[in-house]
């Protein structure tokens, strides 16, 4: 939870430019990539020591309201991965930090190059196994059915 507190803190503080947005942006997302991993860790625990448990949160996952949110963690996993590369290699030589600003637009133009197609099929490909659900897409699975 400090690192949230922190995070939101330092956004606060808005000290200017490309890189403190690219900071904010790769704090949050990987903030939500950690959440995703405790609950993945979780769920696939499950899978050995309670498999009703385990096969009730794969259900809650393909349900509409918490499948949509895969969409935005591809798009943290994305671009938490190239402005990692990105800082990795302003870190391995420094004198590029002048090129920060350059940088940076490269890393979300990338990200969005990416990012756009995959989303786009993701979204595809979940409307299109909610319409063969037919009437109980909308069903929120209940524990006590498994």
């Amino acid at each position: 939870m400090s690192n949230l507190v922190l995070t939101i803190r330092e956004s606060i503080r808005y000290r200017g430019r490309s890189g403190h947005w690219s900071w904010v942006a790769h704090r949050i997302s990987g903030l939500a990539i950690l959440l995703f991993l405790t609950i993945h860790v979780w769920d696939t625990a499950n899978a050995h020591f309670a498999p009703n448990v385990y096969q009730w949160s794969v259900d809650v996952f393909k349900w509409p309201p918490v499948a949509i949110g895969e969409i935005p963690l591809m798009a943290a996993v994305l671009y938490h991965a190239f402005n990692g590369i990105r800082i990795s290699i302003l870190d391995y030589k420094p004198e590029l930090w002048k090129h920060q600003k350059k940088s940076t637009q490269i890393t979300w133009g990338l990200f969005l190059i990416i990012f756009v197609p995959i989303g786009i099929y993701m979204a595809y490909e979940m409307v299109h196994y909610w319409q063969e659900l037919g009437d109980a897409w909308m069903k929120f699975p209940r524990l006590s059915d498994y």
